[in-house]
């Protein structure tokens, strides 16, 4: 698979700087490489793509090394001889049994000049011109430059340059291109995502609104033996309870009225991959019992058609809502919920990921919403931060998303401060700037989801004069899933 589609999935990130370095490499005819990244936080490079098989992770600090010394001085080095030369280790060569005798490497940075990495070869290979020279030769110098500008605009496409260039630093930690934070919430999911991408089950993913369900439906998808299948995605949500059955089995021809030609369900388009069941809570009751036959056996009938169609598909499943209450209340089949949940996955929301996941996801979205709008925004101030880090997030993700593009579209500041924040206080309650650690907790204990979620959308309708498409678009949300919601929630809106 290409890079670039790559950088479109929810891929691994290794998986996708494993490929870059295997690319270089190759290009380079050279017989190992390594691409070091960057951690601030710690003042080291770490390989993080590379061919040492013998050993793992190689860290070094700042100017040790060959590596560490083109990452301080930013300037590239070719090294016929490297035994002879002071720089070089030669205990990584005595621990893996390798014998270097050429190495060049070259520093990564990105278009502001900022250090990102560093690409080290070692050893060209032999070529079958005897009057080529051994090592490498000043094109193969000019040659991984420009390489090394083009690895840089792969980093710089992926979620984790914004970790890299934030101002608060962390320790360089990352998993899933698109999905940010490292909180120990999030490690928890990863390490569930990576198992359930190596399997076939049937997985549910639960959370609240907001929360970044669908990415990790994604993650699953994309790391896993499915990967180069189809990825359909279904929002049971925005389809009206009639036409859900349409959508997910499709219909034959004269199967009603103005069906002039036969359709193809999500289940049949997502033969050999996929099929994520965004809101399953909302599908009726009815039609549950022809679903949960699709899980067991992978086989359905089109609306109006009488021939068995069999499919091979995976099926992932999403919902905000307790299903477990549901089917106490006969709401949700309950074999159904149990054929759903082989693998079950909570999402946890952003206020329970503490501040190191929510300034990350700051800097990530400050990125992409700055180079999308031509802005100049790079950095919030601290007291944005604090602003950020007290509010309740009932929206979640989706909510903090939305506030960064709209802080980052209306201010001609570089860096954000509070009053640039275009935050919803919710109705009834004082609207704080800062309230401390436990003013929030003691609010946000005394509402439940629904509750906070009721107010949030009252808040969000209010500020656009009562129009519904634009609060929908301003919460990320579809206008039918704003109407299901403001109906569930008994909101006058």
């Amino acid at each position: 698979m290409a890079v670039g589609e790559l950088l479109r999935q929810q891929v691994d990130l290794d998986t996708i700087l494993a490929q870059v370095i295997d690319a270089v490499t190759e290009a380079m005819r050279a017989d190992r490489g390594t691409f070091y990244l960057v951690d601030r936080a710690r003042d080291q490079i770490f390989s993080k793509a590379g061919h040492y098989p013998e050993i793992g992770e190689i860290r070094l600090q700042i100017g040790q090394g060959v590596a560490g010394y083109v990452a301080r001085t930013g300037q590239s080095v070719n090294l016929e001889d490297p035994v002879a030369d002071p720089r070089f280790l030669g205990d990584i060569d005595d621990r893996t049994g390798y014998a270097t005798r050429h190495i060049l490497c070259a520093p990564v940075k990105d278009r502001a000049g900022e250090l990102l990495g560093v690409i080290q070869l070692l050893n060209k290979r032999a070529s079958s011109d005897a009057r080529a020279p051994a090592g490498f030769d000043e094109d193969d110098e000019a040659l991984l430059r420009a390489l090394a500008s083009q690895v840089a605009m792969v980093v710089e496409s992926t979620s984790l340059y914004a970790q890299m260039r934030a101002p608060t630093r962390h320790p360089l930690d990352y998993r899933f291109n698109g999905i940010v934070g490292q909180s120990p919430a999030m490690r928890r999911v990863y390490d569930m995502v990576s198992k359930a991408a190596e399997t076939d089950a049937t997985v549910l993913v639960t959370g609240e609104t907001g929360t970044g369900k669908g990415l990790l439906a994604r993650a699953i998808h994309f790391n896993g033996p499915r990967r180069a299948g189809p990825f359909v995605a279904v929002d049971c949500a925005a389809l009206p309870a009639s036409l859900i059955e349409n959508e997910l089995f499709g219909h034959e021809r004269g199967a009603f009225t103005g069906a002039d030609r036969r359709y193809v369900g999500k289940f049949e388009a997502a033969d050999g991959g996929t099929v994520f069941l965004d809101e399953i809570g909302e599908v009726p009751l009815g039609l549950q019992g022809k679903l949960l036959r699709v899980i067991q056996e992978r086989a359905f009938e089109r609306v109006g058609g009488s021939r068995t169609v069999t499919v091979d598909v995976r099926i992932i499943a999403a919902t905000h809502r307790d299903l477990e209450n549901m089917v106490a209340r006969q709401q949700f089949r309950e074999d159904l919920y149990y054929r759903l949940r082989v693998i079950a996955l909570q999402m946890p929301p952003l206020r329970a990921r503490g501040r190191a996941d929510l300034e990350q996801l700051v800097y990530h979205f400050l990125g992409l919403y700055a180079a999308r709008h031509g802005k100049s925004a790079r950095a919030l101030t601290p007291a944005a931060l604090d602003r950020l880090a007290a509010h309740a997030w009932p929206g979640n993700i989706r909510e903090l998303e939305n506030c960064i593009e709209g802080a980052v579209v209306l201010s001609d500041r570089s860096a954000l401060d509070e009053d640039d924040l275009p935050l919803v206080a919710a109705r009834g309650r004082e609207a704080s700037p800062t309230p401390g650690p436990a003013t929030t907790r003691a609010a946000l204990a005394e509402l439940s989801w629904d509750e906070m979620e009721k107010l949030y959308i009252e808040a969000v309708v209010a500020a656009h004069g009562g129009n519904r498409s634009a609060s929908a678009r301003a919460m990320g949300i579809g206008r039918t899933t704003l109407l299901r919601k403001i109906k569930q929630l008994g909101i006058d809106a």
